[in-house]
């Protein structure tokens, strides 16, 4: 009998909202190397486009729906709905409120799901199964080299993490560990360590799947996907700027604060998004500590070349 894993398994997929449809469907296809899965009017009437990585074997990973700009969810897989439910239970034990909805309810292709609004943050959901169509290059002895149909853009590998602001991080953050065992990997607070400023948390070993920024309400920040290795963070520059994307005034840098080789940069609609390569390998065990950063040396996690000061880094997208 093999041990299972138990509880939230992956970060499954962000969903946001944005008012020019077609021209992010440009930009994620054209420039940033997305897989388009479906596109349409859902049985709610509300269209939306679905994407995944094309090294991805789930169906969509990101998914943007026509209405005013704001995050809407983020997605998150479990086991099974036994899962689901022992998830639901623990989360009204707190106060908060679980929604549950039936299969393609929701998303096309969406199992049995439950959804709440983090104390502080964003709306979760929670799902057991969903389409599996397999990754581009197919599962029979797959060659893993970029679809020739992707070539020239980024064709990350896989959806990394989502990054969120928030008013009360703290509150975010324990929620967070204590109802849902995730684990921190690093965190910022003030020089006094009287505050948590910003954090990285993870269920798996990445180190980060929800990047939680202060702000004065909750936002995306930004949505990052994995890359191959620094170089081709690199290279992915070149194809960015060709598709008019607005690279971020650190530039491709060393990300100390998440141990990743980064650029930061916005689509023509304004949302931000992060390659990446690396990651701080992180395990869900009690002796795990958290790398810490203080105010006063923001500059070295954030950027680790730069010194010129880059404010506007921390502020949200939609």
């Amino acid at each position: 009998m093999t041990l299972k894993h138990r509880g939230i398994l992956r970060l499954g997929f962000v969903r946001l909202a944005v008012e020019d449809l077609d021209k992010t469907h440009a930009f994620l296809c054209d420039a940033l190397g997305l897989v388009e899965h479906r596109a349409g009017t859902d049985s709610d009437g509300v269209e939306r486009r679905y994407y995944r990585t094309w090294r991805e074997g789930h169906a969509f990973s990101y998914v943007i729906e026509r209405g005013a700009p704001r995050l809407v969810e983020i997605g998150f897989q479990v086991r099974d709905e036994d899962d689901l439910s022992e998830a639901a239970a623990r989360i009204e034990e707190t106060g908060v409120a679980v929604t549950w909805s039936g299969e393609d309810k929701v998303l096309a292709d969406l199992g049995v799901s439950i959804a709440f609004v983090v104390p502080s943050g964003p709306q979760l959901r929670l799902y057991s199964d969903t389409l599996v169509t397999g990754p581009a290059v197919g599962y029979d002895s797959p060659h893993w080299n970029v679809p020739r149909s992707l070539r020239a853009t980024a064709a990350p590998m896989n959806l990394g993490h989502v990054g969120f602001t928030t008013p009360d991080v703290e509150t975010v953050v324990e929620f967070l560990n204590d109802t849902l065992d995730f684990g921190t990997s690093e965190l910022i607070t003030t020089d006094d360590e009287s505050r948590v400023l910003s954090a990285l948390v993870f269920r798996s070993n990445y180190g980060q799947d929800l990047a939680i920024f202060p702000g004065s309400e909750v936002r995306l920040h930004h949505v990052a996907f994995l890359q191959y290795d620094e170089a081709t963070v690199l290279r992915d520059v070149t194809w960015m700027l060709e598709a008019g994307a607005q690279i971020d005034p650190w530039g491709p840098t060393r990300q100390s604060y998440g141990r990743t080789m980064s650029v930061h940069f916005k689509d023509p609609n304004g949302i931000r998004y992060e390659l990446f390569a690396g990651g701080r390998f992180s395990e869900l065990h009690p002796s795990f500590k958290p790398v810490h950063w203080t105010e006063s040396n923001l500059d070295k996690a954030l950027s680790f070349y730069d010194k010129t000061p880059n404010p506007e880094f921390l502020l949200p997208c939609l």
